[in-house]
């Protein structure tokens, strides 16, 4: 009987093709539509990976392939856009299809190791593709651990900025740079750590770098100025009425004021309205395009705002108009909309402040007159070789700032005299406007001269929340952060109970965030700040009974509040005409103590306020309690001081 079907000899050979024929390299958007399964951890929206519901992401992730000519490729963004969930699928991809390693880089080591656990486990454990080829959480028998992820072909390194060795020492083709803009100017005796990071991969003909952040300031952004040298593509959408392609910008979202349900993005050709409904049309049709299309071998750039959010991913139109609307008014508000909701950068002005134009703003109350709505009370002292000087700092709600006093104690600060002086300053109650004594809740002393002197005196008195500090040189450093403990060297073992503590001041933030402060509140002809809403507020002094004006602030505190300008290519510097600077020295102390964990005034709700209000400012003015001690709310992290009533008549 005949045979029609093929002989056993050709049916082998077609077994040996289908076992040597080479896998097809799948896209990364193809590989994660094919692989990626979100979960709760990381998505507002687990389930398979789509690409058809954040369309934008696929060049940017395609960009990604070895096969892409870019050695860099750079994405600004607004938060809510998926930018970490790009470079995860680029990791997924590569362990699975073209192994190499990797080494993935945060601002701190404590972030690093949250994405371990939260995002890439999660990733490893949904992936069956990466799962067999690279072991979920640590197995110290393999040589995996937090920082460590082995696989067939490489290594996936994980590690932070701020540490040299997880930055110079591993040679990889493969970047992942999370938040560069949040990762520390310079590390000590080694330099800019991206620099550092990015000449690990030169070794290697096809590396790849794929620097991932949300732009901060305009003088110090990375992000911003790596992609101003790329190719700066953005994502160009239809208008659903006449069809014009245009990408999406703030000044094009318009709204009736007070009402930001309203809102709806302006088509800057026709002028008609499109509603958010209509996003997810716009965005399906819509496509990159570069501005600068002869950098594609050396930079892609891309950059997205948050107005392209996909519905129901993230915040809609009608929560960034009523954002906008909120921040007004305050600098630092707006800058967070600018950095989170558009992925820009903050550009404020930068113009230097006349120290006369601060003065003119002197009010009619004297030195040490804690003025109503004060309910927060911190200090910051500076160290010279004969003098010590203290400043007080009042503060309130919408982290308004009064100057409550400054005062300035001469003498040789080697010796415990002058000390003891300010040891009485700072113990010192003080009674506001309503009869209700205050103390400070917070003091910090710069230890950059006399270090030791300084760390011996806070030493026993970190318990009244008086703290060493000294200023950081990195430029983007967050105003006040965990302290480090220098007991801990001399005695072998943490002292965290007992021992000293310091605290890094980000100087250049806070100088960034004073000096936006008082040109915001010299307002405008048109618009001028009203003295109860300016955020920061000087006494100028009461006449005596001769008519002179007294216990005010002096000329000098307001040239040395004004004594540093902005110098885009050196940074902060002193005028040449003038070279002291305590005053806005002991300010910025003042500020930062605000934000210390035992006071956390930014993070105040009005709860807290309210309650510290009736401690404080009793609507019925100071009556004397009837017995025993006042029970003390706990708020916002500390124990203010007990209200004390002022002897009314007949009680002495």
């Amino acid at each position: 009987m005949a045979f029609d079907g093929p002989d056993g000899y050709a049916v082998g050979l077609e077994s040996l093709a289908r076992l040597v024929e080479p896998r097809r390299a799948l896209a990364i958007s193809d590989w994660s539509a094919a692989h990626r399964v979100l979960t709760s951890k990381s998505s507002s929206e687990p389930g398979r990976w789509r690409n058809e519901r954040i369309p934008f992401l696929v060049d940017v992730m395609n960009a990604l392939d070895p096969r892409h000519p870019a050695p860099i490729v750079v994405l600004k963004k607004s938060s809510q856009v998926g930018g970490s969930e790009c470079g995860l699928n680029w990791v997924g991809r590569t362990v699975h299809m073209a192994p190499g390693s990797f080494l993935v880089l945060f601002p701190t080591d404590r972030v690093a190791r949250k994405w371990v656990r939260t995002r890439l486990d999660s990733m490893i454990a949904t992936t069956p593709a990466i799962r067999a080829l690279m072991p979920l959480g640590r197995r110290t028998n393999a040589g995996n651990t937090l920082s460590e992820k082995h696989f067939p072909g490489g290594v996936l390194y994980t590690g932070s900025a701020n540490i040299p060795d997880d930055v110079a020492s591993i040679s990889v083709p493969y970047l992942l740079l999370e938040e560069i803009d949040r990762m520390p100017a310079a590390l000590i005796e080694e330099g800019d750590p991206i620099e550092l990071a990015l000449r690990r991969s030169t070794t290697f003909p096809r590396s790849k770098a794929f620097l991932n952040s949300t732009p901060t300031l305009a003088e110090t952004s990375r992000i911003d100025k790596v992609w101003g040298t790329s190719t700066k593509d953005r994502y160009y959408v239809p208008c659903t009425h006449c069809g014009h392609f245009q990408y999406l910008r703030w000044q094009q979202l318009q709204w009736v004021s007070g009402k930001t349900s309203s809102a709806a993005y302006i088509c800057e050709v026709c002028g008609a309205a499109n509603e958010e409904r209509h996003k997810t049309a716009m965005l399906a049709e819509g496509n990159w395009r570069s501005e600068f299309p002869e950098r594609e071998s050396d930079v892609k750039g891309f950059h997205i705002n948050g107005l392209y959010t996909p519905i129901g991913l993230g915040d809609s139109w009608t929560k960034h108009a009523a954002a906008w609307e909120r921040a007004q008014g305050s600098q630092a508000a707006i800058q967070v909309f600018f950095n989170t909701r558009l992925g820009e950068v903050h550009k404020g002005e930068r113009q230097r402040v006349e120290w006369q134009e601060i003065q003119r703003r002197a009010e009619p109350f004297a030195l040490r007159q804690i003025q109503p709505g004060t309910l927060i009370l911190t200090g910051g002292v500076d160290v010279q070789a004969d003098r010590l000087e203290a400043q007080l700092l009042g503060h309130g709600r919408r982290e308004a700032i009064t100057v409550v006093d400054y005062a300035v104690f001469y003498g040789d600060t080697t010796r415990k005299e002058v000390w003891d002086q300010l040891d009485a300053y700072l113990l010192e109650e003080r009674t506001n406007s309503f009869g209700v004594k205050m103390r400070l809740s917070c003091t910090l002393i710069d230890s950059g001269y006399l270090p030791e002197t300084v760390l011996g005196f806070t030493r026993s008195r970190k318990f009244r929340g008086i703290f060493a500090s000294r200023g950081s040189e990195v430029a983007n450093r967050f105003p006040i952060g965990r302290p480090n403990y220098p007991d801990t060297k001399r005695r072998g073992k943490a002292d965290t109970r007992t021992g000293v503590e310091r605290y890094e001041i980000g100087v250049s933030v806070l100088k960034h965030w004073l000096f936006e402060q008082l040109r915001a509140d010299a307002g405008t002809p048109e618009v001028p700040v009203q003295i109860a809403d300016r955020h920061i507020r000087f006494p100028g002094g009461v006449p005596d009974e001769r008519g002179n004006v007294v216990d005010g602030l002096q000329d000098e505190y307001y040239r040395q509040l004004t004594a540093e300008v902005w110098d885009p290519k050196h940074g902060w510097v002193k005028q040449a005409t003038y070279h002291r600077n305590e005053a806005l020295d002991t300010f910025l102390l003042g500020r930062a103590a605000a934000m210390h964990h035992s006071v956390n005034l930014h993070r105040m709700r009005e709860s807290d306020f309210a309650r510290l209000e009736q401690l404080y400012e009793p609507a019925g003015g100071v009556t004397k309690p009837t017995s025993g001690k006042v029970a003390l709310p706990r708020v916002g992290g500390f124990f203010p001081t007990a209200a004390k009533a002022k002897p009314t008549e007949g009680d002495e």
